[in-house]
């Protein structure tokens, strides 16, 4: 693994992070997430690394908590992705006694099993949020990345305004969250992520989208109508389905 991974696993991994109620209601709803390539037939030996490091980290008060995600199905099958949430911005620039000794752990024991990393930020969009209270039995999550057009981000958004609060008020049977990448990524990049009790949750909803849109904008001509108008104003990136790795994201408590 290059020289500036092993840097940049080590800034994202090691980074601090308050675990306290009241920070957690007033976060800036910043996250880091980073994509792991495993070194091929590495896998079992950097999640048990991974583990270890952990429970090494957990003792430590302000530590970053990191849920670690396997990539099943989109272009990057087969990697990893480890998120923290809930953040400030200034979370990222705390630094403790601890951090060295827990650098020059991952950097002996994690990183010889990585092959590659890039870090993305994003800040949550508060407006265009609809998560359960809990995600317990939440098992998968499917990701996709819309690249909103130049000039297009207030038509965008107004788009994007009465498409949640229908489907909030006619109470779509299902969850998501729209993220704004603020680095590591691209200008105008907006990430939808929606939550699943396994495969079996990803079925057609009922009420359906089309069925909550159609009937609020009037009929499926001016459904149709609505969502060409919304869909100038983006582009579709890739989809991809990941599923939470228990085992990986455990430290100790």
């Amino acid at each position: 693994m290059k020289k500036t991974s092993i840097l940049t696993i080590l800034l994202a991994m090691t980074c601090l992070f308050w675990l306290l109620p009241v920070q957690a209601e007033e976060n800036d709803g910043v996250a880091t997430t980073v994509l792991i390539t495993p070194k091929a037939g590495h896998e079992k030996d950097l999640v048990a690394a991974i583990i270890e490091y952990h429970h090494f980290v957990a003792q430590f008060e302000g530590h970053f908590k990191y849920t670690w995600f396997e990539i099943e199905t989109g272009p990057d099958t087969g990697k990893y992705a480890a998120r923290s949430g809930n953040h400030n911005w200034a979370d990222f620039d705390a630094e403790y006694d601890w951090q060295k000794e827990a650098g020059e752990m991952f950097s002996n024991n994690v990183a010889p099993h990585i092959q590659d990393t890039q870090i993305l930020m994003t800040e949550e969009m508060s407006d265009f949020m609809h998560w359960p209270e809990n995600f317990d039995g939440y098992t998968h999550f499917n990701v996709q990345d819309w690249f909103v057009k130049n000039g297009q981000y207030a038509a965008f958004r107004k788009g994007l305004k009465k498409i949640v609060e229908t489907l909030k008020a006619g109470n779509f049977p299902g969850y998501f969250g729209f993220y704004s990448v603020a680095s590591g990524g691209y200008g105008g990049q907006i990430r939808l992520v929606t939550g699943h009790k396994g495969w079996s949750d990803m079925t057609d909803r009922d009420p359906s989208f089309f069925d909550l849109m159609s009937k609020e904008l009037g009929g499926e001509e001016q459904f149709n109508a609505f969502m060409s108008e919304w869909g100038d104003t983006y582009k579709s990136g890739k989809n991809w389905t990941v599923s939470r790795m228990a085992e990986a994201s455990d430290y100790g408590n």
